[in-house]
């Protein structure tokens, strides 16, 4: 039984690298989608971070369906590690890769985070200045047409 549940265990963290792998891809895509040279694609990285969000409700099943089988194996285990030293070892290295990826991701994700609080502070910025213009360009309508209902000052009264 147990090393039924450690397979699952095995497998378990095979699919959490797999699905951290789709991870790493889906922040280059956000990445090219902010980095573009005529602008940043806004749905290129609206659907990134939709798929990015699915594939982390995977990786959350899958954690807690790992910490599940741990904790139904935790005793045996801990009692024997010997007799499954060889699984535990191939575990262990998923995890070590596991957690250099989770690494990798964490700078991707800084970096995507930095380059859209540019984007976005530009954005902002640029919508500021419009409104900006927009409420200028509006004043100078509005003082044009009331100039325009001005009477002409010089009024020949020497007739």
């Amino acid at each position: 039984m147990t090393e039924t549940y450690l397979d699952m265990m095995e497998d378990s963290l095979r699919m959490k690298l797999k699905v951290m792998q789709e991870i790493e891809v889906q922040n280059g895509l956000q990445k090219e989608a902010l980095e573009r040279s005529e602008g940043p694609d806004e749905e290129a990285f609206d659907k990134a971070v939709h798929e990015k969000g699915d594939l982390i409700d995977k990786l959350t099943e899958l954690n807690d369906g790992f910490a599940g089988l741990y904790d139904k194996v935790k005793i045996e285990l801990d009692g024997n590690k010997y007799k499954y030293r060889e699984q535990i070892q191939r575990m262990q290295n998923l995890i070590r890769d596991i957690t250099d990826l989770s690494n990798t991701l964490e700078v991707q994700e800084t970096r995507n985070k930095d380059l859209a609080d540019n984007y976005f502070s530009k954005t902002r910025k640029d919508m500021k200045q419009g409104k900006q213009s927009a409420a200028a360009a509006f004043s100078y309508h509005v003082t044009m047409n009331k100039s325009a209902n001005i009477q002409p000052h010089f009024i020949d009264n020497h007739g």
